[in-house]
């Protein structure tokens, strides 16, 4: 049950496709008419099973279909039954019954999915249908009114072109405003396309029609694919509501080819009964042209107020743009001052802060030296050195800042000398062992072994080496190692390892940021500003080098800065 209710509508599609081509097989006759029977009853009964069983939004206008079918297939019996019925006979009741409550259920639809809010496409619409109308006057009903035969029999025989325009509104209404892609659409489409074809050709020549002529193709597909529509699990999403997608708000060209199309009927009209020597009804096509011009110009009077309201929309959000733009300048001029004063706060808080600071340094150093601390017992002296340590820390932290507030004004300046790295790098180890040896850490100092020379400021790369070697110092554990390397490779290279906490790959880009700290230095309580690594590389780009760090295999961190040569041997 559950795989005939998923694959119903390929299986009737299928199954209705073979019984049309034996229709074509077997001889004119009964058995035709049997054929013809069957497809019509059976498929007002599946698009009825479909309505039931797919369980749309909205059954009424499938319920319609399968009444216009059912009204179209009792109408095929009676035909067959009587062979050749006067005209009016009861078929032509059923026949013509059809049409509103197919034309109705498709009006439903457009409906119940919103399409009768979409103007402009009910206006191409319009269009379509009255091209149409003038069609159906000029070429079928102009004929059958001034025909021979009572009038009662002509006005059954014009009923069936008006009902065909009837049906061709609701088609055209529901086609155009559709914004539906779904199998259920294009078959229901197919079914309605191939009926009023049928219908057309017949209405062309109906005095030449036989029972089993190739025209019953249509009428017999036309049922198929209304039952497919019905069957197919698609056909719920016809009913229901539907915007528009983004991207959907051009003209296609389908719609543009069958506009032109619309047009261009009246004078293909004139063009094709001049070449024929019939003449024209002329108020027919006046009629037809003037209602067509009028739509026309509505619909592109309405293209060019949506033209003007977008415009419009286009000015305000160009103003707010421009507003915003202006606001966020006069923000981004604010927060730069207001940036500006807190470097230049900082660095007068910093100057400040070192004048009374060295003094204190200056009167803890007396009070420690040997030659005054008689009285001095060593509690005392303890707390003192307490005090110059603590000391020492806090003019080094103003001393950074006071760089950072230099730095961020543009008024670092180097002094640049010829110097030799390997001799930096040794005074720097050697100020650097007591701090090592008091964390019990190993380190090893690697020069090169020809001097290494780069043009710099003396005291800018001793701030380099320092800072660099009190990080690896400050996060290597007690009883760590400690590597600094010096070589030369066309540049001046200079690589710190440490087997310290180290951090992760993403944090790497980042370490070299102000006031950045690692998750690991975070949690694990170190201290520190995150300064020193920003102003190491604030003093490698200074010297037109480059500093880099990665975490080390096995734990820790190397940090690289390679520095140009001196030209002298560059």
């Amino acid at each position: 049950m559950v795989f005939w209710r998923s694959r119903s509508s390929e299986l009737w599609v299928g199954a209705g496709a073979v019984l049309v081509g034996i229709y074509f097989l077997v001889p004119r006759g009964s058995a035709q008419s049997v054929i013809y029977d069957v497809i019509g009853i059976g498929s007002s009964f599946a698009i009825a099973y479909g309505a039931f069983v797919h369980r749309p939004s909205r059954r009424a206008p499938w319920l319609l279909f399968a009444a216009g079918n059912v009204c179209s297939a009792i109408a095929d019996v009676i035909f067959n039954v009587l062979v050749d019925p006067p005209v009016p006979s009861v078929a032509d009741w059923f026949y013509l019954s059809a049409y509103p409550l197919i034309a109705a259920g498709l009006l439903l639809l457009l409906f119940a999915a919103g399409g009768h809010r979409r103007l402009a496409a009910l206006g191409d619409a319009a269009i379509l249908t009255f091209a149409f109308m003038l069609v159906q006057w000029v070429f079928v009903l102009d004929r059958i009114v001034d025909g021979p035969g009572s009038t009662i029999e002509r006005a059954v025989t014009a009923a069936y072109p008006v009902m065909d325009v009837i049906l061709l509104a609701g088609f055209v209404g529901f086609f155009v405003s559709a914004a539906w892609r779904t199998p259920s659409f294009f078959m229901l489409v197919g079914s309605v396309a191939l009926l009023l074809l049928a219908d057309e050709v017949y209405g062309v020549g109906p005095t030449s029609y036989r029972s089993g002529d190739w025209i019953d193709a249509g009428w017999l597909l036309s049922y198929v694919l209304w039952a497919g529509a019905a069957l197919h699990p698609s056909m719920r999403e016809l009913s229901q509501p539907t915007r528009r997608p983004a991207g959907r708000h051009r003209i296609s060209t389908s719609r543009i080819v069958l506009l032109t199309a619309a047009l261009l009927t009246s004078p293909a009209v004139l063009l094709i009964q001049h070449l024929r020597g019939i003449a024209v009804s002329i108020p027919a096509v006046v009629a037809a042209s003037a209602v067509i011009s009028v739509v026309v110009v509505l619909r592109l009077l309405g293209i060019l107020r949506a033209l003007e309201r977008i415009r419009a929309r286009e000015r305000s959000a160009r103003a707010d743009a421009e507003q915003a733009q202006r606001l966020l300048a006069a923000q981004n001029e604010r927060l730069l001052e207001a940036d500006r004063m807190k470097d230049e706060f900082v660095a007068l808080i910093s100057h400040d802060l070192r004048t009374p600071l060295t003094s204190i340094m200056g009167y803890v150093e007396l009070a420690l030296d040997d030659g005054l601390d008689e009285d001095l017992d060593s509690e005392r002296r303890s707390y003192l050195e307490v005090v110059a340590r603590s000391s020492q820390r806090l003019l080094r932290l103003v001393d950074d800042l006071l760089f950072v507030a230099r730095l961020q004004s543009g008024r670092l300046e180097l002094a640049s000398t010829v110097l030799d790295l390997n001799e930096l790098v040794l005074q720097t180890a050697q100020e650097a062992r007591g701090r090592a040896d008091a964390k019990d850490l190993e380190l090893v100092v690697e020069t090169d072994s020809a001097a290494v020379p780069v043009a710099a400021d003396r005291g800018r790369i001793f701030q380099l080496l320092d800072n660099l070697v009190s990080n690896a110092i400050k996060f290597t554990p007690d009883g760590g190692r400690v590597e600094i390397k010096v070589s030369q490779d066309g540049q001046a290279v200079l690589e710190i390892c440490d087997t310290g906490m180290g951090f992760e790959e993403d944090e790497a880009a980042r370490v070299f940021e102000r006031f950045y700290r690692t998750d690991s230095a975070v949690e694990r309580q170190v201290p520190g500003t995150g300064l020193g690594l920003f102003i190491a590389h604030a003093i490698t780009e200074a010297h037109r080098g480059r500093i880099s760090a990665h975490p080390r295999e096995g734990g820790g961190a190397v940090f690289r800065v390679e520095l140009p040569l001196a030209e002298s041997t560059a």
